[in-house]
């Protein structure tokens, strides 16, 4: 696997963890290390099997993010390496290790939108082609495993619905595209025959509530809402009786921590309508 500034050194991942830890304990700094050597590990083993390391590397991606230890453009070509490299890699798999570099590589991306919406350094067709990868990326996503044991968490729809709420936060995403993103996520939701347990459906819903809160796509979501019952009713012939029990599970937690949501929301009283009408319908 190719990294992000191909250097010659490397790092192993006890000796990433050891140094990451130190950075995290302000034991040393950015500058006592060779931050090219050091980026190109994290970016390597952002996946890794191990949770300690795994989710130490994304700590340290955030905190050097957030307090702004990474110049601009290197934040650039962290987010250009982790859509062409690590969005993708093993798409289609499904309980094998890949899924943690895809889930964790999505926070990633979620971070730094979230710092160009402070700073403004990310140009506008960047952001319109990290949307497009973001959307094909949830679809392909086969493996939705929450927590994993032994290794931990996976997250995959967690943590692209925290990406979505970045994206629908950001000006440089047109209006038009908010329940485009929301409606693929939606539908990936709705339709996968396995158990969301490990709280996706609030993570999706604060996603929605971001398209919400700029005030659009509401009769939109409510169409979706409404059309929940017919999209169960069409699964029930296809799927076995397991599989559709998990899916309805699925749309009933979600129509639920919907209708909680938005419960604040006197603007959203006619979704609230619709959510208890589907909820009878299921």
């Amino acid at each position: 696997m190719t990294t992000l500034f191909q250097s010659d050194k490397t790092v192993e991942e006890s000796e990433l963890l050891r140094l990451l830890t130190s950075i995290n304990n302000k034991e040393k700094t950015w500058e006592d290390v060779d931050q090219e050597v050091v980026l190109d590990a994290m970016i390597l083993h952002i996946g890794s099997p191990s949770s300690d390391l795994r989710e130490m590397v994304y700590r340290s991606f955030y905190m050097s993010i957030i307090h702004d230890q990474l110049d601009y453009e290197t934040l650039k070509k962290l987010l250009d390496y982790s859509v062409t490299h690590l969005l993708f890699k093993g798409i289609g798999e499904s309980g094998t290790d890949s899924v943690f570099t895809r889930a964790f590589t999505t926070i990633l991306i979620a971070v730094i939108i979230n710092k160009d919406i402070e700073v403004d350094f990310l140009p506008k067709n960047t952001l319109t082609e990290v949307k497009n990868e973001i959307k094909k990326y949830i679809e392909l996503e086969r493996d939705v495993r929450g927590y994993v044991p032994v290794k931990g968490w996976a997250h995959s729809i967690a943590h692209v619905a925290d990406t979505c709420d970045e994206l629908i936060k950001s000006e440089k995403i047109a209006e038009v595209e908010y329940f485009p993103i929301i409606e693929i996520l939606l539908k990936k939701y709705c339709t996968t025959p396995t158990g969301f347990l490990h709280g996706e459906d609030d993570r999706v819903v604060t996603a929605v509530l971001a398209m919400l809160n700029k005030k659009v796509g509401l009769e939109e979501l409510k169409q979706f809402v409404e059309e929940i019952p017919g999209l169960l009713k069409s699964q029930k012939e296809e799927l076995s009786s397991e599989k559709y029990w998990f899916v309805m599970a699925n749309c009933v937690s979600l129509l639920k921590s919907l209708f909680i949501g938005v419960s604040d929301d006197p603007l959203c009283n006619s979704l609230q309508h619709t959510i208890r009408k589907s909820l009878s319908q299921i």
